[in-house]
């Protein structure tokens, strides 16, 4: 039972420190419509320096999300063919590739392999408030919390040091900004006792959804608990707009693949962080993964037809 839809990743910064450095803010770029992979790498490059210990790119999901920009996935539900099909040939996929394979050779992406493969600081921002690290790529619950925790994560909240924006889009692509997306509700076991329960409790998820009376209860617990402003909140707007607009929206399934099928979905979506000096081309990570992509996309087809024969 899906009650909404929420967005993914997108892309965090500390405004003081974008100053700092005399680039232009993300949020005017966004608004002009012009904040793009190639700005963002210029960007990216002229900030890192590793003797510094400054890496522009860090979290779990900067690969994944600079891939969903793109405006393609790995594998795809094929609306005509009734099936899933594997995508590894879009040259939409193979742009964002090459753009993180230049990020990660150019030392752009903190090292997570020399620091026992973590995240700096081993928390969600780590060296965003210090000027360490320029943009952080996540999930805007990264940046949701006590003010005091997170300002002391990401700089002056209160201050309007913290900002973020979507992810940027591809210079060479439709003009869109692509926003993963995924669905929110609830799964009915069989044989449930109480099915009619869990109906009316995704009902009653609907209704926070829908009502405005509840949805001015949440935004204003943003507003007046964790201090966003009013540019957060109306950039908030904008992601969830983003999201619920279908023709723009990445569809993402993760685990719904089934364990096997996501390891490899996810190990092409990730190639950027490896290693630096094991870093591989979109065509060597094809040649890696594509057959056991296309064997275990054969194998989820299979299970389906014979689930609805």
């Amino acid at each position: 039972i899906c009650t909404d839809v929420s967005f993914g990743n997108v892309c965090a910064y500390n405004r003081r420190v974008i100053q700092e450095w005399g680039f232009d803010d993300p949020a005017e770029l966004y608004f002009n419509d012009e904040w793009t992979w190639d700005t963002f790498y210029d960007m990216c490059v002229e900030f890192s320096d590793p003797d510094q210990d400054r890496y522009a790119l860090d979290s779990w999901a900067y690969s994944e999300a600079l891939m969903d920009s793109s405006g393609a996935t790995v594998t795809y539900l094929d609306p005509e063919l009734g099936k899933f099909v594997s995508n590894l040939d879009d040259p939409r996929l193979e742009r964002a590739a090459n753009l993180l394979y230049d990020l990660t050779k150019d030392e752009c992406c903190y090292p997570k392999w020399q620091h026992g493969h973590k995240i700096r600081n081993d928390v969600n921002g780590g060296g965003i408030k210090e000027g360490l690290c320029l943009f952080w790529l996540s999930p805007s619950w990264a940046f949701t919390g006590p003010l005091d925790e997170m300002s002391a994560i990401w700089g002056d909240i209160e201050g309007g040091e913290l900002m973020f924006v979507p992810v940027p889009r591809d210079n060479n692509g439709d003009g869109s900004y692509y926003i993963a997306t995924a669905p929110v509700g609830y799964c009915i076991v069989n044989g449930a006792e109480n099915p009619e329960g869990v109906g009316l409790y995704a009902a009653c998820e609907r209704f926070k959804v829908v009502d405005p009376t509840v949805i001015s209860i949440d935004r204003r617990q943003l507003e007046e608990t964790y201090k966003w402003s009013e540019e957060m909140l109306s950039m908030w707007d904008i992601c969830y707009k983003l999201c619920n607009n279908s023709d723009i929206a990445i569809l993402k399934y993760g685990e719904g693949y089934g364990s096997d099928l996501y390891s490899y979905v996810n190990s092409l979506e990730n190639l950027a962080h490896r290693d630096i000096n094991d870093t591989i081309t979109w065509a060597q990570g094809k040649e890696q993964y594509g057959d056991s992509l296309q064997y275990y996309i054969d194998e989820l087809n299979a299970r389906i037809a014979e689930y609805i024969s």
